[in-house]
């Protein structure tokens, strides 16, 4: 029969194991939740507070647009051209963003963004019936990544720097990205759905305004106004990550001309992002050319 002070000690090592394993989990979880966040970084958006209008008025559509890995939850501005919150950190950003809104005659004209703390706000006054294309476009933007001889990384931005002597793994490239959603007042129609001919935009058959649960969706994947000439993949991420364990993401790939088909088992907003990297001219002095989407769209219920 065991003495009270011999209980007494299995029970203390018993808790201390206990509590070891809980912190380990604990530790465990941490570092899988920073390695998930890290492989997802600096993914964007523009969330609209409507998609589809009607009536005989016109009306006003409110935007905010953020850099976050928590869809749609906004964790860091994207945009600021008029009179915004300072941000010294993003301020190279959005003075190389272009923000611009494309309308049902297939005519573009400049938005006004603001930044606050966490997010960027727009409004658009909406008069004319047909479908309005939003857009934050980030031309391309020059960058030499390297590693440094003691096993460090380097980059610096176009001819802002130079390569250490000893480096190794040296990339000299361009980054480019679009961000858009897409908005229909009364009938919707295709003018601004045409590719604008820059970078990575999203075409096909189905209007993205025109999107229900469990029916298929055509979609197709242009580059420099054409149709891709390879197969890449697609994701596709419904918001409110940040209230469930798992963010669920549907990894499609396209067929060689961007084209592939999508069905969503549930109503509410998406995020649809794309990465293409094209390799660069043997004289043009840039190894890869990166060009990123992000796609918002609605679905609604049947």
């Amino acid at each position: 029969m065991l003495t009270s002070s011999t209980q007494l000690s299995i029970f203390f090592k018993q808790t201390m194991k206990n509590n070891l394993k809980t912190h380990f989990k604990i530790l465990t979880c941490a570092a899988a939740l920073l390695l998930s966040v890290n492989a997802s970084a600096h993914e964007r958006f523009i969330l609209p507070s409507h998609t589809v209008l009607s009536g005989d008025k016109a009306q006003s559509v409110s935007f905010i647009a953020s850099i976050s890995n928590a869809i749609f939850h906004a964790d860091r501005p994207l945009g600021n051209n008029d009179k915004g919150l300072d941000v010294p950190a993003l301020a190279p950003l959005f003075k190389q963003l272009s923000p611009v809104i494309i309308g049902p005659d297939g005519n573009s004209k400049a938005m006004s963004w603001q930044a606050f703390s966490r997010f960027s706000v727009a409004d658009a006054h909406i008069e004319a019936s047909g479908t309005y294309r939003i857009a934050l476009v980030q031309p391309n933007v020059a960058m030499t990544t390297f590693k440094k001889a003691d096993g460090n990384h380097g980059r610096f931005f176009a001819n802002k720097g130079r390569v250490p002597a000893g480096a190794t793994n040296i990339v000299r490239r361009t980054t480019a990205s679009r961000v858009e959603t897409y908005v229909s007042f009364n009938e919707p129609n295709r003018a601004a759905l045409i590719p604008t001919g820059q970078g990575l935009e999203l075409s096909g058959n189905t209007h993205p305004n025109d999107l229900f649960v469990d029916e298929t969706f055509e979609f197709q994947l242009t580059y420099q106004g054409k149709p891709l000439n390879k197969a890449i993949e697609v994701k596709v991420l419904k918001g409110a990550t940040r209230h469930r364990n798992q963010r669920d993401e549907q990894l499609i790939t396209t067929d060689k001309q961007g084209k592939f088909t999508l069905t969503v088992p549930q109503a509410g907003f998406y995020l649809l992002s794309a990465n293409l990297d094209v390799e660069g001219k043997a004289d043009s002095k840039i190894d890869v050319h990166h060009h990123g989407l992000y796609a918002t769209l609605e679905v609604f219920p049947q």
